[in-house]
C-alpha cells in the first residue's frame, strides 16, 4: 500500500436542488406571535369561547415608580419584596414592547 492512497470516487451525487438556502434560512428566523386571533373558537352552547377586539388597549397600573422598583429589586433574595418588584419591572418591559399604557398609583 503506497504512502498517499488514492481516494475512493463517491457513489453519492449531491444534488443542489434539494438544499435551498431559502428553507434553512426560514428556519432561523424569529416568528411573530399573533396577537389577535381571527378564527373563533365557539363552546357546546354556540357562544364564543375568546373575545379580543382590535380596538382593545391595555392598561397596566404600577404600585410604586419605576425608580423605586429598580431600588427594591436590588435587596436581598430571601425578601418577598424584591420579587415584588423584579415581576413590577418585567411587566414594565413586556408593557412597552407590547406598546400597553402604564399608569402609576
Amino acid at each position: 500500500m503506497p504512502i498517499w492512497p488514492e481516494r475512493e470516487k463517491t457513489l453519492v451525487v449531491e444534488t443542489p436542488e434539494e438544499a435551498s438556502s431559502l428553507t434553512i434560512e426560514r428556519k432561523e428566523v424569529v416568528t411573530p406571535v399573533p396577537i389577535q386571533f381571527k378564527g373563533q373558537v365557539k363552546t357546546d352552547k354556540g357562544q364564543p369561547l375568546i373575545q379580543t377586539a382590535g380596538t382593545q388597549t391595555i392598561s397596566v397600573t404600577l404600585p410604586k415608580s419605576q425608580l423605586e422598583l429598580t431600588q427594591l429589586a436590588r435587596g436581598s433574595i430571601s425578601d418577598s419584596i424584591t420579587w415584588f418588584a423584579a415581576f413590577w419591572l418585567r411587566m414594565i418591559k413586556k408593557a412597552i414592547h407590547f406598546g400597553w399604557q402604564l399608569f402609576h398609583k
